[in-house]
């Protein structure tokens, strides 16, 4: 009975292989990891724990794209914190994000194991389906500084899909609303992000149109030709998109012909006004106008009208903080009135505290000055 068994699954894998094989999804792309459990104190005293990462077919990740959302990483680079990872069975997958200090603490590493699904209803908007994977984690090493899940005792999480940008346009404006990342432009200017096929996944190509030049201390920015301000070029090696941020470096040159480059730190939000804001998680985009992920687990079920949640795992708001490195407007920096996704096709499967975009503006500063010295 047993030889016979045996028989017929064999013949069932030869006979229907693509039946097989499309019963396990596809999850490459982009992935917000949010901890809904198992964090410590101190980690979420200041944020859910958690990864942004953009996952690539051969069980690789971007690294160099990886966001940790983290207080286990002492000091992200673009090289030590690196995923991977593998299907289990069926919709079943295991993530691993592999945590190197590099001396500066203890090593560790988290392992996800969780369930695709590819319609899963959003809190707050039980009329929304999107993408995820959720189920439980552990920690291995020392992850004591921010976690107390452990194999025995593991954590749960979610992690929602966005599409990948590789085509299309987004618009909105660079304001002159200050933010801690620097002093802003003299006024508004308007612009287009518009996306085409980057060369290797994770990254982001294509380029940065301005309405208009922007001014900063009444200095011109960058130059023009006939009067219109030079198409930025968005340079794929820099630019990168994971979980729910897009980074993107605009390449172009001041009036003076000095190398000028343009950061957009960003990230998918979900757009709501209040005058009163409560979220500790949300960051501030003018007087009244906040912004949280569009992600499970950082997004805001408790804003009236589903205002908090309805853009989960989308694009169609990308809250954009911006930087100019070098040139005639070296350190301007500020907030933006959100750019909004237009058109596109996008790839479909079936934020956070201000200090988190600091701290990423200040590491794109870095990147560039780096760049413009070799």
């Amino acid at each position: 009975m047993r030889l016979k068994l045996q028989v017929v699954l064999a013949c069932a894998a030869f006979l229907y292989p693509a039946v097989m094989r499309a019963a396990v999804p596809d999850i490459s792309g982009r992935w917000e990891i949010v901890h809904t459990s198992g964090d410590n104190t101190a980690q979420t005293d200041l944020y859910p724990g958690g990864f942004s990462t953009f996952l690539r077919s051969d069980g690789t990740a971007y690294t160099y794209a990886t966001a940790a959302n983290s207080i286990c990483v002492i000091d992200e680079s673009s090289s030590n914190v690196v995923p991977s990872w593998v299907s289990l069975f069926g919709s079943v997958f295991q993530i691993t994000i592999a945590i190197d200090n590099q001396g500066l603490g203890p090593n560790a590493s988290f392992v996800y194991i969780g369930t695709y699904n590819a319609m899963t209803p959003v809190p707050g908007n039980p009329s929304l389906f999107i993408p995820t994977i959720s189920g439980t984690y552990y920690a291995t090493g020392d992850a004591s500084g921010c976690s107390v899940a452990t194999q025995t005792a593991p954590g749960n999480f979610v992690a929602t899909f966005l599409p990948t940008l590789s085509s299309g346009s987004s618009s909105g404006s660079l304001d002159n609303f200050a933010t801690d990342g620097g002093t802003p432009f003299d006024s508004t200017v308007n612009a287009t992000l518009t996306f085409s096929a980057p060369p290797s996944p994770g990254q982001i190509s294509g380029t940065v149109s301005l309405d208009s030049n922007p001014t900063f201390s009444g200095n011109a920015c960058f130059a023009t030709t006939s009067g219109a301000v030079n198409p930025l070029s968005i340079d794929p090696n820099l630019s990168s998109q994971s979980g729910i941020f897009e980074t993107v470096y605009a390449e172009g040159l001041d009036p003076q012909g000095a190398p000028t480059t343009l950061v957009l730190s960003g990230f998918s939000a979900n757009l709501y006004d209040t005058s009163a804001n409560t979220n500790p998680y949300a960051d501030q985009i003018s007087s009244t106008e906040w912004a949280v992920a569009a992600a499970i687990g950082e997004d805001d079920p408790t804003v009236a009208g589903g205002a908090g949640v309805n853009n989960d795992g989308t694009n169609n708001v990308m809250v954009q903080f911006y930087d100019v490195v070098g040139g005639a407007c070296n350190n301007a920096g500020g907030a933006d009135a959100p750019f909004h996704f237009l058109s596109g096709t996008p790839i479909v499967h079936g934020h956070k505290k201000h200090q988190r975009h600091g701290t990423r503006q200040v590491k794109t500063r870095e990147r560039v000055r780096e760049q413009q010295r070799q």
